[in-house]
């Protein structure tokens, strides 16, 4: 698949996910407010991140599943937006959760070092893919379920100030 037919994907799943975007088999828990004391583990195990103390001055958290199409079909667009906020100076983090480890270990390969997961299911967002804006704190600024239907309300939703 090319990427400019992926990114077509991502944008045509997404509208549904933004609409849709629960997670199966259960009800949907409310997100957290704040990441304060949350602290996860990198895919390999070599690390951990507390989600309470972000290196910058606003973070970028997308929360996926591995079993969530939405998710898959945006996965190349959380990619090239988490490049593009780097170079603005804001750090970004990619949680795969909801799911047995290893699930969540074969996704993290898709997004590369320093993928988290939520192995004990510490934040509950309320459907996937789940987008967040923290301060260097963890205090969620502000969040969005479900993929825009414009991948540039997801930028412009990341970079507002």
């Amino acid at each position: 698949m090319t990427r400019s037919s992926a990114l077509v994907l991502a944008l045509a799943c997404g509208v549904v996910g933004y609409a849709v975007g629960v997670r199966r088999g259960a009800p949907p828990a409310e997100a957290a407010e704040s990441f304060r004391g949350i602290e996860l583990s990198n895919a390999d195990g070599t690390a951990a991140v507390n989600l309470g103390a972000c290196p910058t001055k606003r973070c970028f958290v997308s929360y996926v599943a591995p079993w969530c199409g939405y998710c898959r079909a945006a996965t190349p667009l959380i990619k090239e937006l988490r490049v593009a906020l780097r170079k603005q100076g804001m750090e970004s983090w990619v949680i795969i959760g909801m799911d047995q480890e290893p699930a969540l270990k074969e996704y993290a390969r898709d997004f590369g070092a320093g993928t988290l997961l939520d192995t004990r299911e510490l934040i509950k967002p309320r459907g996937v893919p789940h987008f967040f804006v923290i301060d260097d704190a963890g205090t969620v600024l502000r969040k969005i379920a479900g993929l825009p239907p414009n991948p540039q309300d997801l930028v412009a939703f990341a970079a507002k100030d």
